[in-house]
């Protein structure tokens, strides 16, 4: 006791401040704690914002997406059946060019055909016709030299 008597109440002193710096660290740890958590519930908001702009501006360019392909749909199918009109309008175009075309050139190939013929006909009927004539001249004078010597 007379230990605790020397020290002129310093003990207790020391004892006191120790418990009013623990109990002010433990109030300073208590603020820090509930800023961390109003931080983090902050934080968490703030993600939570940008999160529903992220899914607002996901959600804007799709529809807009699915506008555009609706309208780019429309279109490629008129350009498609624009296309067979031209297509379908082209080949009857043609068809019809190629039948003229055809028929101009089977007729020019039986006017030919025909003139060709007529000609081999000529040249051949009048060969023929020179032959006869030299055959009968030659038969006459073979006659005439086998009779006119036994006439007389």
């Amino acid at each position: 006791m007379d230990t605790v008597d020397n020290t002129n109440g310093s003990t207790k002193r020391l004892d006191e401040k120790i418990e009013t710096l623990a109990s002010r660290i433990d109030a300073e740890l208590k603020l820090r704690s509930e800023h961390a958590v109003q931080l983090a519930k902050a934080e968490s908001s703030r993600l939570d914002a940008i999160r529903s702009v992220d899914i607002t501006a996901v959600a804007i360019a799709n529809d807009r997406a699915v506008a555009s392909a609706v309208v780019l749909a429309a279109q490629v199918a008129s350009s498609a059946e624009t296309l067979r009109t031209l297509v379908a309008q082209t080949a009857q175009t043609v068809a019809g060019q190629l039948a003229s075309m055809s028929s101009a050139i089977n007729d020019r190939i039986a006017t030919l055909e025909k003139a060709n013929y007529t000609n081999t006909g000529k040249d051949t009927g009048g060969k023929d016709v020179w032959g006869y004539i030299v055959a009968g001249i030659a038969v006459i004078v073979a006659m005439a030299s086998f009779i006119l010597p036994r006439l007389k």
